[in-house]
């Protein structure tokens, strides 16, 4: 497998996050397969290729569930096809992307039906039908290394309802206050964005695109989406982003509130 084959890069990111969660020095699993330290990081970085053996010796090594360690291997096994895609679609499938997404150093998550799933709370995420990230990326340090690109007419979606809307707005706009860099992009981009979500991880060993969804994560080593990417980072800006999640906010709450006389409700309705 060629180091940029996104299977080495994100078993590799997987194993790197099970040796730290059970507290291990590089030292000790370099020791295990009798490998040195720097190479021991190659393959944590996706820059060397993991045997079946190597990838078996570490999860005993971190006693790692059945579940995981196989579904590692199953995932090892994979090739790629022409389209250049491997998908994860077994149990524990969004815990491996958050893993991948704590080895990123830039991490670029695109959403154009949905909040990305870091940025969603458990009573929206089950309106929506998914399941959030175990470990979400938001809050994140204030780094700029981490940035979220949302479609403005997901913010202007009611979902459920009206107030489950405005209670998920007040949490973008708190998250947005403490530092996280929430870009609302025009509903009328400068290209057309593919749907759903996508996220651009760019690992330590090389980048990867993930199409993460309720029941699977496809993972991708092209880079066709980057350019769409870039270009919806370059139509927005935190100001204006800002206004705009105070604009869906303030549409979703007047629904919600009622007024002298009227009925309360708290069904959607759908911005204009």
């Amino acid at each position: 497998m060629s180091p940029a084959n996104p299977v080495t890069l994100v078993v590799g990111a997987c194993l790197r996050d099970a040796r730290r969660r059970r507290m291990m020095l590089p030292e000790q699993s370099a020791d295990a397969l009798r490998i040195d330290v720097p190479s021991l990081l190659a393959l944590e970085e996706g820059r060397r290729r993991i045997s079946p053996t190597t990838l078996t010796t570490l999860t005993d090594l971190y006693r790692s569930t059945d579940t995981d360690a196989g579904a590692l291997r199953r995932l090892l096994a994979q090739h790629l096809g022409r389209s250049g895609v491997v998908r994860d679609q077994e149990e524990g499938h969004a815990e491996r992307l958050a893993a991948c997404a704590d080895s990123a150093d830039i991490i670029r998550w695109q959403s154009t039906v949905l909040l990305p799933g870091p940025l969603q709370t458990p009573a929206y995420a089950l309106a929506v039908g998914e399941a959030p990230l175990s470990r979400p990326g938001a809050p994140r340090e204030a780094t700029g290394s981490v940035v979220y690109l949302v479609d403005e007419r997901v913010i202007q979606r009611a979902g459920e309802s009206a107030r489950l809307m405005a209670e998920q707005l007040d949490h973008l706009l708190h998250l947005e206050g403490t530092g996280t860099d929430i870009r609302i992009v025009p509903g009328t981009g400068p290209v057309p964005q593919p749907a759903g979500h996508l996220v651009q991880l760019h690992l330590p060993g090389g980048p990867v695109w993930a199409r993460p969804g309720p029941d699977r994560v496809d993972y991708c080593g092209s880079t066709g989406f980057a350019d769409a990417i870039t270009a919806s980072f370059a139509a927005t800006d935190p100001a204006s982003s800002r206004d705009a999640l105070h604009r869906a906010a303030d549409a979703h709450r007047a629904v919600v509130t009622p007024r002298a006389g009227s009925q309360t409700t708290t069904e959607a309705r759908p911005c204009p």
